[in-house]
């Protein structure tokens, strides 16, 4: 502490100084202007003078320049292209578009709104000057103006309402003696025509100039029994689609008249691919993915159904937590159950009916695809050339894992750069050869019966490393921790698919189809699921079988905890008096010594600044309250240098979460948290993020002062609820306690 005194009066020296020497220059400097002032005034003031009349005239003359916005009139007609939500709000795929044309062209937008018919004769008569979503055709051409490049691509369909059961997909003559409506002057109109010319279908479409909330009416009320329209536009838990009719590309539509507005666009479309290539794919996952097409299964898919009956699954045995046969029921476990369950009702009109066969290695299953024995195979990882060999090809990637690399610990920094590498190899694990091909061709590898074997042969030097999923880690952790092994990532990603025999299309398509409808966040939550389920089981029969063992260890800790209760107490007395001091320097510097985050002082500067900003009219920012709930239970139970572990978990989690924001710990278990610029906009997500890593981490975690359980309080600041910075720490305080209050509550109910 003397030392620091030191420090302090030697500091206030040095500024004390440099502030006579600012004040000295200052004072010289203002000599130095009086002086020069008094050469120069006289002749800026004739100057000034001889101007003055120069200057009077020429500001009658002189306007600040203004900048003129051309106004488009631009058709709105309510979709998925242009919607509007109950609070006025507008979004959709055109609405996104023209607003990012906009940023190029300045343009001002008027919205007129109708149907799409009634908005494309509008257009062709000048009464607006700007349509999305228009298909080209030679005859449109000669009366509007389309841009250079399209908007994207869309495809068309013929929708009948859910309960239809008059038309069916089986039987494209069951639309014969039907009323079809379809859009006046669209693009569908001509190409329905051709599709049912090529079908023998004798059906005429009826013209229709309405809303797309008009014609659902009519389908409804049986004024006509089917509509075709776009893909996205389709609502699934209203209608279904039996039959594409065609596809082409959209693009903007001008009238005739708009030459000027057509430069300016085809110059902003050239910028924004320039920009971004993907932007029409982004803008289709967003709004028009899930349109409810790709939830409906074909003619001839559901014909390959019902024909062929269960879809034999053949899948890899013990590789948790992905797939294994659970050993008390026979049956398939892992990832691939939860995935299989939800396909099998994934699709709107049809139940998928998976079989599970199990196989001891991958390369047993591949065979069995080759003899026929099953439909397909997971998992699979294969490139085309290797696919192509196999006479297999791979659906879209069903889940996707890191890969590690399990390695010594003395040899975990430089494993990376080594010259050559010995990699263990399962036999029979055709994905690990093929994914060791693509990505370390140059590794050299060492067969092995299984991983634990392999495992032994990088302890033992016999091998450089093990390529192990980042899912499967915890399988094999306690292993690597007796023998020494930690793990290196190795910057790539690995794929598993299905694998479907060549010629099998329709399965392919079918497959296809569930992969992209099964959620992706159903599939992470099953594999973090289950690459924990395993180390569960395995401890538990642990215990079992050392039962006598372990009680006997638990006696002989409880004589030993009598004999250590004195010492005890005088470490306790040790403890609270170094705890005092660390609490006195923590008042003199503003860092925590034990999380390394800013402590209380710290917090109280920041406040203060934080209030000064909210004086000049800044406050965008949020406050949080964070309380360890079981900080002193850990304490008492298992003593302080847990609860230090416990502590120093909770600020890891806090600081990986706000990891743009400062962190504080005001004391025992308390922290604070000021939320600013990016995670004051990412707030909810941050939030959510914070609840599963922490749901993660008490998951994962071996040890009571492991886990992480923190309660939470966000107060974003009010200037109508709040007079200054401390009001919002209060309201925060106070929904951090609720939280506090009903965690606990789930906690006693678990």
């Amino acid at each position: 502490m003397y030392f620091l005194r030191i420090k302090t009066e030697n500091r206030v020296k040095h500024e004390l100084g440099k502030r006579l020497l600012y004040v000295g220059l200052a004072f010289l400097l203002f000599l130095a202007l009086i002086v020069l002032g008094s050469v120069i005034m006289p002749a800026f003031e004739s100057r000034a003078e001889t101007e003055s009349t120069q200057s009077v005239a020429g500001a009658a003359d002189t306007k600040e320049p203004e900048t003129s916005r051309k106004k488009v009139r631009v058709g709105w007609y309510e979709s998925k292209f242009h919607q509007t939500d109950r609070y006025g709000r507008k979004s959709g795929y055109g609405y996104e578009y023209q607003r990012k044309v906009a940023a190029y062209t300045g343009w001002e937008y008027e919205y007129v709104e109708g149907s799409w018919p009634e908005l494309f004769d509008m257009l062709k008569k000048g009464e607006i000057d700007l349509l999305t979503d228009v298909s080209y055709t030679e005859e449109r051409a000669k009366s509007i103006l389309y841009s250079s490049l399209p908007m994207g691509s869309e495809s068309y369909y013929v929708f009948v309402l859910n309960g239809n059961e008059e038309i069916t997909a089986k039987d494209v003559n069951s639309l014969e003696g039907k009323t079809i409506g379809v859009d006046k002057g669209s693009i569908m109109e001509d190409l329905f025509r051709d599709w049912a010319k090529m079908h023998n279908v004798s059906v005429e479409p009826v013209e229709l100039s309405v809303s797309q909330d008009k014609a659902m009416e009519m389908l409804k009320s049986g004024e006509m029994d089917a509509y075709i329209m776009l893909d996205s536009f389709g609502d699934p838990t209203v209608l279904k689609p039996l039959w594409k009719i065609g596809s082409s590309d959209f693009y903007f539509a001008l009238n005739k008249e708009r030459q000027d507005l057509l430069l300016e666009l085809d110059s902003a479309l050239n910028l924004i691919q320039e920009e971004n290539v993907n932007y029409h794919e982004q803008l289709y996952e967003k709004y028009l993915r899930d349109s409810g097409t790709n939830r409906f299964l074909s003619a001839e898919e559901l014909n390959w159904l019902s024909d062929h009956g269960k879809i034999r699954v053949g899948y890899q045995d013990n590789y948790m937590a992905f797939c294994a046969k659970d050993e008390k029921t026979g049956e398939l476990t892992g990832a691939l159950k939860d995935y299989l369950a939800y396909a099998s009702t994934a699709m709107k009109n049809a139940t998928l009916d998976f079989e599970p066969v199990c196989y001891p290695t991958a390369d047993a299953a591949i065979l069995a695809l080759q003899n026929g024995e099953i439909d397909c195979m997971f998992p699979a990882n294969l490139t085309d050339f290797d696919g192509e060999a196999l006479h297999v090809v791979m659906t879209p990637a069903l889940m996707t894992t890191e890969m590690d690399a399990v390695v010594r610990e003395d040899e975990q920094k430089e494993f990376l750069i080594k010259d050559k590498v010995r990699v263990a190899v399962n036999k029979g694990n055709t994905n690990y050869e093929m994914f060791l091909a693509d990505y370390f061709p140059n590794w050299e590898r060492v067969y092995f019966e299984d991983t634990p074997a392999g495992l032994d042969a990088v302890a033992a030097g016999e091998a450089d490393c093990v390529i192990i999923s980042n899912y499967r880690f915890n399988n094999i952790s306690k292993q690597c921790e007796k023998l020494n092994l930690t793990t290196v990532y190795t910057s790539v990603d690995m794929d598993y698919s299905f694998a479907v025999h060549e010629g099998q299309g329709t399965l392919y398509s079918i497959l296809t189809k569930v992969t992209d409808v099964v959620p992706a966040a159903t599939v992470s939550t099953a594999l973090t699921y289950y690459s924990t389920e395993d180390v569960k089981k395995s401890f538990f029969d642990y215990v079992m079988e050392h039962l006598a063992v372990i009680l006997l260890v638990i006696a002989l800790i409880a004589i030993l905890i009598l004999a250590l209760i004195l010492r005890s107490i005088h470490l306790e007395k040790k403890a609270s008096a170094e705890h005092s001091m660390v609490k006195e320097l923590n008042r003199k510097v503003y860092v925590d010594a034990l999380t390394n985050v800013r402590n209380k002082g710290a917090f109280n500067n920041f406040m203060k600044k934080l209030q000064d900003r909210v004086n000049k009219g800044k406050t965008d920012f949020a406050i949080g309250m964070l309380d360890c709930d079981n900080l002193k239970k850990v304490n008492d139970e298992y003593g302080h240098e847990k609860g230090d572990i416990y502590l120093k978990n909770a600020t890891r989690l806090i600081c990986h979460v706000f990891s743009h924001s400062p962190v504080f710990r005001l004391g025992g278990d308390e922290f604070a948290v000021v939320l600013e610029d990016e995670d004051f906009r990412n707030m909810e997500g941050l939030v959510k993020s914070f609840y599963r890593r922490k749901k993660e981490i008490c998951e994962l975690a071996e040890n009571e002062w492991d886990e992480v359980h923190i309660s939470l309080g966000i107060a974003v600041f009010d200037p109508t609820e709040d007079k200054n910075v401390n009001d919002t720490l209060a309201r925060a305080d106070k929904i951090m306690y609720v939280n506090k209050k009903i965690g606990k509550k789930h906690r006693s109910a678990v």
